[in-house]
């Protein structure tokens, strides 16, 4: 028997398996939702209570992280200069156009500014990796070591469930470098 024989076989095997499963039914149909067994309302990922919670949760990290380095008296200044650089800033009132005010906008509008928004992240984003940077060479070799394993399982558990799972229930691994796509052929 060829490959493409085998091939065909396994196929309409599969396909026979994947017809007979869609023609099942349910016994009984389902039963409307009551108050005990309605879904619990969503949480809220961006009101107040939110960001506060995010805000409560980070500095909760802080403090573990600041405990786990020891640090001495000579480098609470280069602390307190971190933490102020890394705290999240919130927008200004009327610094974040609104939806309806955005969608006024014509497109080459909207893209000047989006490019004005990123630019101003960017440039956050490049004080909090200084003030890191600044922070970290304050630290003893031992304290940087602590530091880097530390913020490195932060970074890991973000976006992740406590089963590991990222939000929309998958397991998140990192590419296996080992394994690689085969080229498309050409013919």
């Amino acid at each position: 028997m060829s490959l493409l024989q085998r091939s065909a076989i396994v196929t309409a095997m599969l396909a026979s398996l994947t017809v007979s499963s869609f023609a099942q039914t349910t016994s009984a149909p389902a039963a409307a939702p009551t108050a005990q067994s309605a879904p619990a309302p969503a949480k809220k990922a961006h009101g107040p209570e939110a960001r506060e919670a995010r805000e409560a949760h980070m500095a909760k990290r802080m403090q573990a992280l600041k405990a786990s380095l020891k640090l001495n008296a000579n480098q609470e200044t280069a602390w307190n200069s971190y933490i102020a650089a890394v705290k999240p800033q919130r927008p200004a009132p009327g610094e974040r156009p609104e939806r309806p005010d955005f969608a006024k906008l014509t497109t080459p509008e909207r893209i000047d500014a989006m490019q004005a928004m990123h630019t101003k992240h960017q440039a956050a984003m490049d004080q909090r990796n200084q003030a890191t940077k600044a922070f970290y060479a304050s630290l003893t070799p031992e304290q940087q070591k602590t530091f880097d394993s530390e913020t490195l399982k932060m970074h890991e558990r973000r976006g992740r469930g406590p089963d590991g799972k990222g939000p929309h229930g998958h397991k998140h691994q990192a590419p296996n470098p080992k394994q690689s796509v085969p080229p498309l052929d050409s013919k």
